[in-house]
């Protein structure tokens, strides 16, 4: 009897298309699945000309020609497009860059795009100086290698973007971040997605463009529901609902609430409270270009014998063995021709980021689901403030008794103080005009001024008053009462050793009103979208001599705007437009449009509008056209927010009964003091907003009712 010698096969082998087929459904999930319509978007690939990035070429022909209807993302796997970077830095790019191409187009009938970094001619470097004897060449290769990339993916009208970062990439990012000291939120390594970075002033790429999108005729994501869905839900209503039975019910919820609606109504007739208008709230922008990795979990060597089985040529870049031109090539040297310890090798690391992505990815579940601790009420975008409730913290019951012990409860408490710490970095995100938020540890001291129950029961003193705090370019105002549940959340104010944001625009050329009667001048189409103060996206249509900037609201402006304004209803509306939107120092961090140039006088700047408010001095819409947006706000948090109105009595106690509040949060509150419960229990004025009016109840601090008062005086 013959014995089956064991044979072990220690080569990699190639990336099979049902592997990568797993690997793009498991990394590319559809962005807005509620979507529909088959107006599909091509998928751009960002080429290298490396073996990991000719792999990613190749495998994606194999899954179009098996699966060609396949979607990636949102997109069909229809049309793909290659984008190679030339950056233009060692002689022979060019050339190496041509042939990276030809090789595509033969193997794979892709299309192919060379985008090529002029050093000199783009005024990046100096016409004396050399790019690579910058000590950060890295890092600027990087900006503009991203930036020509993303202006490429607008021409092609593309938002998905695949790059072929490998399992060794991985390793060498962690190691390198486990060497610069990170924790273990920044020893999770290389994402599998997310926005395409370098590009945050660029309208369409970053985090933006889907309301273009939607304006459009054809909008490639298509909200719409179909006419046979249409049918389909039209259909489950009629068989599934009584409509008698509601008719019944509308027709005694009416005769049951309409006395109770006009004694609200009247109560505030009869007090003499003013309406004031509602801000019309601006669009938020969502989309941009996205960048996914399908490639994060194979190994280099198993990519180039994917290359080696379908006969797919790579160039290697010399300047990579190079362990003196960059870190990582200095780590990619060290991992390779030295025997590292167990703990620093590839499979140790490796195992080490998944264990933080892990727990990252817990921790960040856990904030998501404690967020409904914050209520945001008023959250208006035209003026960048939102109104929080925060909800006492009630820690959950341990399950044994060994869990009370004061180590563990300590613990518990330090394990909620992140939490919370992270739930705040989400709620940053509504007003901060940074970039990126701040640590965690960096929140130590807002969490104790929103989370009192999370601090140490010897120091909490609910007597004490808290005062406001900025952090990260948001000021959070406590909203004074007996016990301030509530904050005010807004733009900082800015300091004064640091240059104002401001956007300048082109006015009408001096070609264009060249003797013409100014009713002749035509205007210029629409100016290109600029990102003011992080938050607003603008752009104008100017029809004026002049050149129109967005910069913040002045004091010395308000009075002579105001006085511009057409009528007496007009200035009173703006009077209590800024009362009850943006008192105080709010005001003075709004956009606004000045005229600069022939309409001003002796240098000075002209106030033209307050495009976030509508205001506006008359005529101007003859000369002058703008379009506001709020930058992108992430949809869980804005699903958070709550309508702003003001609930009466009733309303109030109905809402409670729906799972508006739980009574078993204000009973704890009860339990340490009843005049906190009496003051803030819903039906008693704490759902109403009016009182922000007032400088009394709105300031923590005193001399706040002399800033108030200043800003009434203007």
């Amino acid at each position: 009897m013959s014995v089956t010698t064991q044979v072990l096969h220690r080569s990699a082998r190639a990336i099979s298309v049902s592997e990568f087929y797993d690997a793009i459904k498991a990394t590319c999930v559809p962005r807005f699945p509620w979507t529909r319509g088959t107006n599909d978007r091509g998928i751009g690939v960002a080429v290298s000309g490396g073996v990991d990035s000719m792999a990613l070429v190749c495998l994606l022909s194999q899954l179009r020609r098996r699966h060609p209807d396949f979607k990636i993302v949102d997109n069909t796997i229809g049309k793909v497009y290659t984008v190679i970077v030339d950056h233009n830095l060692r002689e022979g790019s060019s050339a190496e860059a041509e042939k990276v191409a030809a090789a595509i187009r033969e193997k794979t009938k892709f299309t192919t795009r060379i985008l090529k970094i002029q050093w000199f001619k783009d005024g990046i470097v100096r016409g004396d100086q050399n790019p690579n004897d910058l000590p950060n060449i890295e890092a600027v290769a990087r900006y503009h290698r991203y930036r020509k990339i993303a202006r490429s993916c607008q021409d092609l009208q593309l938002a998905t973007l695949l790059l072929a970062h490998h399992e060794d990439d991985q390793y060498e990012t962690v190691l390198m971040k486990l060497m610069a000291g990170h924790g273990y939120r920044g020893l999770g390594g290389i994402r599998a997605s997310n926005d395409i970075p370098e590009c945050y002033d660029m309208h369409g790429a970053y985090q933006s463009g889907f309301v273009d999108d939607q304006l459009r005729s054809s909008p490639f994501w298509n909200m719409t529901p179909r006419s046979k869905q249409h049918i389909e839900v039209k259909n489950t209503l009629l068989h599934g609902v009584s409509l008698a039975g509601i008719r019944s019910e509308f027709e005694r919820g009416v005769r049951a609430n309409i006395d109770f609606d006009f004694l609200e109504d009247y109560e505030g007739i009869a007090r003499g409270t003013r309406r004031v208008p509602p801000l019309t709230p601006l669009p938020i922008e969502d989309g941009g270009i996205m960048i996914y990795r399908p490639l994060l979990h194979f190994s280099k060597d198993r990519l180039i014998a994917t290359c080696l089985e379908n006969d797919i040529p790579w160039f290697e870049d010399h300047t990579n063995a190079d362990p003196t031109y960059t870190t990582r090539n200095t780590v990619r040297y060290m991992a390779k021709n030295f025997r590292l310890p167990v703990a620093l090798q590839k499979p140790a690391i490796l195992r080490l980021a998944e264990r933080c992505r892990a727990r990252t990815a817990r921790e960040e579940a856990e904030a998501e689901r404690l967020f409904s601790h914050f209520w945001i009420r008023d959250f208006e975008t035209g003026v960048g403030t939102a109104v929080v409730q925060v909800r006492p913290f009630i820690f959950p019951r341990p399950t044994r008794r060994a869990l009370s012990s004061p180590a563990r409860l300590q613990r518990r408490r330090e394990h909620y103080r992140h939490i919370a710490a992270l739930m705040i970095r989400r709620l940053l995100r509504l007003v901060t005009p940074e970039r990126d938020l701040p640590l965690v540890s960096n929140l130590e001291n807002l969490v104790s001024l929103l989370f009192p129950d999370l601090n140490d029961p010897a120091l909490f003193k609910i007597a004490s008053p808290p005062k406001g705090y900025t952090i990260c370019g948001v000021q959070f105002t406590p909203l004074m009462g007996p016990y301030p549940f509530r904050w005010l959340l807004s733009r900082a104010p800015y300091p004064s050793n640091q240059p104002r944001p401001e956007s300048n625009f082109w006015g009408l050329s001096f070609r264009k009103r060249y003797d013409k009667h100014p009713r002749e001048w035509r205007s210029n189409t629409w100016d290109q979208w600029k990102l003011w103060d992080g938050r607003y996206w603008c752009r104008l249509r100017v029809r004026l001599p002049c050149k129109p900037r967005v910069a913040p609201f002045e004091p010395e402006h308000l009075k002579p705007f105001r006085e511009a304004l057409k009528d007496d209803n007009e200035r009173a509306r703006l009077s209590a437009v800024l009362r009850r939107y943006a008192p105080a120092k709010v005001r003075w961090s709004l956009p606004a449009i000045y005229a600069t140039q022939d309409l001003a006088e002796e240098g000075k700047l002209r106030l033209l509008a307050l495009p976030t408010l509508g205001f506006q001095v008359p005529n101007l819409e003859k000369w002058l056209s703008w379009e506001f947006r709020y930058r992108k706000v992430e949809g869980k948090t804005l699903r958070a927010c709550l309508p702003g109105e003001t609930l009466g009595r009733r309303e109030a106690m109905t809402k409670k009964k729906r799972g508006y509040w739980e009574p078993s949060r204000w009973g704890a509150i009860s339990r340490r003091g009843r005049n906190i419960a009496k003051a803030e229990a819903p039906g008693s004025g704490w759902f109403k907003l009016d009182e922000v009016d007032e400088p009394d109840t709105f300031w923590s601090e005193g001399s706040a009712r002399d800033e108030m008062e200043e800003g009434k005086g203007h």
